[in-house]
């Protein structure tokens, strides 16, 4: 057995007597199984039938059955008629023992508190022990406990796990964090599993001094986890699923067969997962987007269209830099000054360590600074200086659920907004306007009859991205992948219509510039109004605020600028270096040779074909774990900004 950590004495009274006796049920008669297993690399364990019974509702092992399985010492010493573990300490079978373990729970027994104390490496201690026909039954928890073993259940198939080479973890919820981790493991290599595991184990464990053993001991040890859907018709458990595969890649060996979940993603879809009147259209929506997005060839979809726009607008909450746009006649500058008006209670947030907390924090927050019925904006009306709408006040908490790390996004109809929050591994719907007072957060909590909706919600929606533009009536640019090869769909005076707009300080030269992104990406059979939505993302509209280059670098895109800091690369004229950004763009769409001679420093560099769509672009989203920027959301940053430019 690996080394061990020990836990404190319980208590040092000594076990008392019971007279009274309790009925003691054959667990087997539950529909339980029992499997064992010793290996860091078995995460599936093998099946073992130690004597195990249920008494009030409990699951109760005989000690010695446990220590030979686990291997840990347990000695019986008659002098003092004490019972010994030793965690460290090989098994060694009592005298008489027969050489194999054999289950003999085969009709209820009576079971009486043990007469005999316990000691844990030689402390005294005092679990809840029964003694049945002579021999020492503790439950599996108490003694992972004490002894350090982990323990998982998995209630869909009622199968009990006892892992000897990890460390015990209580029984928990999924959380936020367990979200999070489970969404980069999605676009992850498995090769880069090590980082994401030393990255979020103190974080989920609670333990700042836990390994990933510990994370993947946590992992099991969930209740109650999000489905996970490799299809519509594939389901796990998102904790074992994950356990699994994070055992897999830190082993060096095959994953384990996750026990699938019993129905299909369509059966789950939850038709009361948002309060609005138009619940059967909702859940018919779930199954198209569900039915598209997990299908067997997403790629293929040219449309997905939903009925109505509920689901569109719940699907997951605009970016953080439109949230102030929500309400009319608000600016930047606006949107600023709320941000410095509120920074003090942002800090004092960021110090809050429950889900719980924070959002109590944040409900008193907005009852202390606005006053609804009004119509006007929350970056405006704080400090009650106006009344605002129920839309804007979403708007507001969107914005400080962001602020504390919570996964949140709005939901709205056509006349008022809420909130769907990702608290205590639950999903919620939070109404700002009703009441004084946050009673409790049950009081507004949803309930989730169907876990369906959690798992839409958790993987399909992906909650906290930007994936829907407000104008559209459609998923389609979640669901339809759109090629980097091709020929531009925006004109010239469509992009120069654009950059004056938003930002009307554009250097002419700018101005002047953008017909070389259509000639050069028609010399290259790329998309120009592709390379220059991207350009403008790149350098914030040309502004180059808060960019890595500058505008007398010709450098449109970051080409070379792979840490804070660094310049990137130069060229000598504007079209030199729409033509490298092109050459770079035409790298990750295809493998055709170039029309030009190469001037795209990293050319050589990139996988060639490795992101054919602007969807791949980003590489959180790309299954290979490749593309031109980490940032979350990238290509959908493009696609809205092409978007607004076909708009001009």
């Amino acid at each position: 057995m690996l080394k061990r950590l020990f836990f404190a004495a319980l208590t040092v009274a000594a076990l008392t007597t019971s007279a009274s006796a309790v009925n003691a049920l054959p667990a087997a008669s539950g529909g339980q199984s029992f499997y064992v297993s010793t290996s860091l690399s078995d995460a599936a364990g093998q099946s073992a039938d130690p004597t195990i019974y249920n008494i009030n509702g409990n699951t109760y092992f005989k000690l010695r059955d446990l220590g030979r399985l686990l291997n840990f010492g347990v000695t019986y010493d008659s002098v003092s008629n004490a019972v010994h573990i030793e965690p460290d300490a090989d098994y060694v079978p009592a005298s008489g023992e027969i050489s194999t373990i054999q289950n003999t729970a085969t009709a209820p027994a009576p079971a009486v508190v043990t007469r005999q104390t316990l000691y844990l490496n030689g402390s005294l201690i005092s679990p809840t022990v029964y003694n049945i026909k002579g021999n020492n039954y503790i439950g599996l928890r108490a003694l992972g406990r004490l002894v350090d073993f982990g323990v998982s259940y998995n209630y869909d198939n009622r199968r009990i796990t006892a892992y000897a080479a990890y460390p015990y973890a209580e029984e928990t919820t999924w959380s936020a964090a367990m979200n999070d981790l489970a969404n980069d493991l999605r676009v992850l290599p498995s090769s880069s599993f090590s980082n994401a595991a030393t990255q979020y184990a103190s974080v989920i464990t609670g333990d700042a001094n836990a390994d990933w053993r510990a994370l993947i001991s946590q992992l099991r040890a969930v209740k109650g986890a999000p489905l996970y859907a490799s299809s519509a018709n594939t389901l796990y458990r998102s904790n074992l699923y994950w356990a699994d595969k994070l055992t897999a890649a830190l082993t060096s060996t095959t994953a384990a067969a996750t026990p699938q979940y019993s129905s299909s993603l369509t059966a789950l879809a939850d038709a009361n997962l948002f309060d609005n009147p138009d619940k059967t259209a909702l859940q018919t929506d779930f199954q198209t987007m569900a039915a598209a997005y997990l299908g067997t060839n997403p790629a293929s979809m040219s449309s997905v269209t939903v009925s109505n726009g509920y689901s569109r607008d719940a699907r997951s909450r605009p970016a953080l830099s439109d949230t102030y746009t929500l309400t009319d006649g608000v600016t930047a500058s606006d949107y600023a000054a709320a941000k410095r008006f509120f920074s003090a209670d942002m800090a004092k947030l960021s110090t809050l360590t429950t889900d719980d907390a924070r959002v109590g924090y944040i409900y008193k927050l907005l009852q202390r600074e606005f006053r609804t019925g009004g119509s006007a904006s929350w970056v405006k009306a704080y400090h009650k200086t106006g009344s605002v709408s129920a839309r804007s006040l979403a708007a507001a908490a969107d914005w400080m659920f962001s602020e504390a790390g919570i996964p949140a996004f709005l939901a709205r109809s056509w006349s008022t907004a809420w909130n769907v929050v990702y608290v205590n591994g639950q999903w919620a719907v939070f109404d700002f306007t009703k009441g004084g007072a946050l009673r409790s957060l049950d009081d507004y909590r949803l309930i989730d009859l169907n876990p369906g909706s959690t798992l839409l919600l958790t993987q399909v929606m992906r909650p906290g991205a930007s994936y829907y533009n407000l104008r559209t009536a459609t998923v389609d640019k979640y669901f339809t992948y759109t090629n980097i090869a091709g020929s531009a769909q925006a004109t010239a005076k469509q992009m120069q219509a654009y950059i004056k707009k938003v930002n009307p300080s554009v250097p002419q030269s700018v101005v002047d510039m953008i017909p070389y992104y259509l000639s050069e990406g028609q010399a290259e059979g790329i998309r120009g109004d592709i390379a220059f939505a991207q350009s403008c993302l790149e350098t914030g509209n040309f502004t180059f605020k808060d960019s890595a280059v500058k505008l007398e670098q010709n450098n449109f895109c970051g080409l070379g600028v792979l840490d804070n800091g660094m310049l990137g690369a130069s060229f000598k004229t504007p079209q030199l270096g729409i033509r490298a950004q092109v050459q770079h763009l035409k790298a990750y769409a295809n493998k055709a040779p170039l029309s030009n001679p190469v001037i795209d420093p990293r050319f050589s560099l990139v996988t060639r074909g490795a992101a054919p769509t602007v969807q791949y672009l980003g590489i959180q989203e790309n299954p290979q774990g490749y593309g031109w920027a980490a940032g979350a959301d990238y290509s959908v940053k493009i696609l809205n900004i092409l978007e607004n430019i076909r708009a001009c």
